[in-house]
């Protein structure tokens, strides 16, 4: 399920006449045009929220995905305008702090692929222009794709060439940069830049048979987004082939374009059938193809694909689809026959191990020398790096128990060191050298906040990190091998027009993390109303100690409110029991918590106003905001629901049968987990919101909520939005910021509504 940060996916469309009718009209389905931006400006706090909306969160304008040269001497990366989504390519030069633009985008509209778009779906990549680039392992040659169009880039000169085709889509560079493999038409080829010399390496693809493309339910749900693998020596390929011909049929309609035919897609509900894959190992000149063999009934998943330089095998890691099991293969690349080197068991489920989220190593990582690989899993409730022999027994932990494991950044064999991201504690991470034996942690870097680091593939002397600070801060720094910063990466980032104040503290029994943000006014004695900024679900950590993602929160809370989140059980990040607490219910202990701790800090902060509280949360925060307004109606006056997948049975298969198994085997907790088995007590007002082309949570979610509700006859207030969840137009994303809290304000507090117009 996607995971929404401060309101960055969100947007929509409602005008001044919208709001007031939702206020007025419930039951209705409400539909209205968007104010332009300089109306939204001008109305009552609008001009905070345009604001947002205009430079996302002021994250429009920093690098992105910064990317050191192997020399270390340079660092690719990705920006736009302060006020535009167009990405271009930059090389930064660390010595003389210079930057020269690389490559930028094609002038004219961005024609995308039914394909490119569902991927871009998938990796929540709302920005346009040049929205990848990858190095050659010489950091000599880029390759930069924007929509179907393919430019080759020399680093050292700028020099820009087309490769030859259009309508390639998941392109991959060769480790030598000589080549580019890519998909076509459900097909992979192979092209030659220099030459244009083009060999198809596979036949047969259609909709429902793709080669190269990685199937729904690895990228959306597995962090898996590639389908296609370079062999170290760029001789061969291997690539996934993914059946959906047996998963059910779903198709959208654009209401806006009624002559416009519903797009097909193939999408795996909970207990249904998913794609059947498998992987393929061709030659680069083309040829036949060998199949790789395992037990793909019983491991269906195809979590990780590492096929690494040096003496390490071809690895993967599967899965069982109950997510119980996980497998660790090698491959043996000429037969391709494979032999488990580790067999890991949860009963409940396995997290996948970490990296595959854009960050880190994907894991195994072998040594160098093919004698061991570094592997992470649950132990003991925490997260440690191991080192393991090549037969996969364990030789010793890297990390020691009181430091979560993230990720792996760095394998410096020569040195004996590994660099990995970790938890210092529950709400920041931060970068630290081990000893690949053991010893003290060495920390690179001292600002506290979040910390995303980025090496060359066999560069250890320099390295990127992008520091989300705990003063507010946003920067891309370039460390030395001790963490020393030697330079800061330029940005074109506005500067925040409002300051966070947040105050980070404990909550309730059970010691939960919590997040209070007041107005930047407050007034000491003075009561205000309170909301909830919720998401509560498995897999995302809503309190991080990087104020600069809740600026969204900070512009409601100027507006009168103080907003608060917590993390309660469910939600990962600090051990393993807490996290699986919700097994077989993924309601009754989230509310509970969310109510306890609010409760808590009721008692404690005066200043909180306990007979006003609202809540509001996008997809599973969407959905806890359903729940808790309709079965906490004595905590709740109202609430905010944006795309709440309301019955998991329509949700996909990864996702929700790794909580809550298949409906089939376990009804009762699908009913449990259902809004429809609570809906005719709804007695607050309650504003759904919901993209009407959502190709993730389902636009039925809602539509069977409200005919819950109408068939209970209990009123409730309804916002169509155009298009997913992620629209991109700054009006459209000031206005659903400015109904939900012109709705929050009419609710909470009683003498603004005569203001709401």
């Amino acid at each position: 399920m996607d995971h929404v940060m401060t309101s960055l996916l969100r947007g929509g469309r409602a005008g001044r006449t919208l709001r007031r009718l939702a206020l007025c009209l419930p039951g209705l389905l409400l539909a209205t045009t968007a104010q332009a931006a300089p109306e939204a400006a001008s109305a009552p706090g609008g001009q905070c929220y345009a604001d947002l909306a205009a430079t996302r969160n002021f994250t429009l304008g920093l690098p992105r995905h910064a990317q050191p040269t192997p020399d270390g001497r340079s660092v690719l990366f990705l920006r736009s305008g302060p006020r535009d989504t167009m990405l271009h390519l930059w090389r930064f030069d660390v010595a003389d702090r210079s930057e020269t633009e690389l490559a930028r985008p094609a002038a004219g509209p961005e024609t995308l692929s039914v394909e490119e778009k569902a991927r871009r779906e998938r990796a929540r990549m709302s920005l346009t222009g040049i929205t990848e680039f990858a190095l050659s392992d010489d950091g000599r040659v880029a390759l930069v794709s924007q929509g179907d169009r393919l430019m080759q880039v020399a680093v050292a000169t700028g020099r820009v060439s087309d490769v030859p085709g259009r309508g390639w889509i998941a392109p991959r560079l060769s480790p030598d940069g000589a080549h580019v493999a890519a998909v076509r038409d459900n097909d992979v080829y192979v092209v030659a830049p220099g030459s244009g010399d083009t060999v198809r390496l596979t036949h047969g693809g259609t909709d429902t048979l793709t080669h190269g493309l990685a199937e729904f339910a690895a990228a959306e749900e597995l962090s898996r987004p590639d389908g296609l693998w370079w062999s170290p020596d760029g001789q061969s390929l291997l690539y996934e082939e993914a059946d959906t011909s047996g998963v059910e049929k779903h198709y959208i309609a654009d209401p806006q374009h009624p002559s416009i035919a519903p797009v097909e897609f193939r999408y795996p509900r909970a207990g249904t059938a998913n794609a059947r894959i498998r992987l393929g190992l061709v030659a680069r000149t083309g040829g036949p193809t060998r199949w790789v063999t395992w037990d793909n009934a019983a491991f269906p998943y195809l979590a990780r694909v590492v096929w690494p330089k040096g003496r390490g095998p071809l690895s993967l890691v599967v899965l069982n689809r109950a997510q119980t099991q996980e497998k660790v293969l090698r491959v043996d690349p000429a037969t391709g026959l494979t032999t488990t080197l580790l067999d890991e068991h949860d009963p409940a489920w396995i997290n996948i191990t970490p990296a595959g989220e854009g960050r880190g190593h994907a894991l195994p990582r072998w040594l160098p020398d093919g004698s061991g690989f570094l592997w992470a899993a649950e132990r003991d409730g925490r997260w440690p790096l191991q080192l393991r022999p090549a037969d996969g027994t364990l030789d010793h932990a890297v990390t020691p128990p009181d430091l979560p494991f993230v990720s792996l950044d760095d394998v410096d064999a020569d040195a004996g060191t590994v660099t990995v991201t970790a938890n210092p504690d529950r709400i920041r991470t931060a970068i630290y050298r081990l000893d690949l034996h053991g010893g003290t942690p060495v920390k690179l870097g001292t600002e506290p906040g979040l910390h995303a680091t980025a090496f060359a593939e066999g560069g250890h002397a320099r390295f990127v990190d992008s520091v989300t600070g705990a003063d507010g801060s946003a920067a891309t720094v370039v460390r030395d091998r001790d963490g020393h910063v030697l330079a800061t990466v330029p940005a074109v980032a506005e500067t925040p027009t409002l300051a966070p104040h947040i105050e980070y503290t404990r909550a309730g029994a059970r010691d939960m993390d919590a997040m209070i943000v007041r107005p930047a006014d407050f007034t000491p004695g003075r009561r205000y109303p309170v909301v909830l900024s919720v998401y509560a679900g498995p897999g995302y950590k809503q309190v991080l100690d990087a104020p600069r993602l809740y600026l969204e929160n900070q512009c409601m809370a100027n507006h009168g409110f103080i907003v608060v989140s917590l993390d309660g059980r469910g939600t990962p990040g600090r051990d393993h029991d807490w996290e699986r607490a919700t097994r077989n219910n993924l309601i009754d202990l989230p509310l509970q918590d969310q109510v306890d701790g609010l409760t808590a800090l009721g008692r404690r902060f005066s200043e909180m106003d306990m007979t006003r509280i609202g809540v509001h949360g996008w997809s599973f925060g969407g959905y806890f905001t359903a729940m808790a307004t309709i079965r906490r109606p004595d905590i709740f006056k109202s609430g905010v629901a944006g795309a709440p997948p309301a019955d998991f049975a329509d949700y996909d298969t990864a996702y929700t049968e790794r909580y809550l198994g298949t409906p089939q085997a376990d009804p009762d907790g699908y009913r449990a987990s259902n809004v429809l088995t609570y809906a005719a007590a709804l007695s607050r007002p309650l504003l759904i919101m919901h993209g009407l082309t959502d190709d993730n949570v389902y636009f039925e979610n809602t539509m069977k909520m409200t005919q819950a509700f109408i068939t209970a006859g209990r009123p409730y207030n309804l916002l169509l939005l155009p298009g997913t969840h992620m629209l991109t137009d700054p009006a459209l994303r000031t206005q659903v910021a400015l109904a939900r809290e012109a709705f929050l304000a009419a609710t909470l507090k009683p003498e603004t509504t005569a203001a709401i117009r």
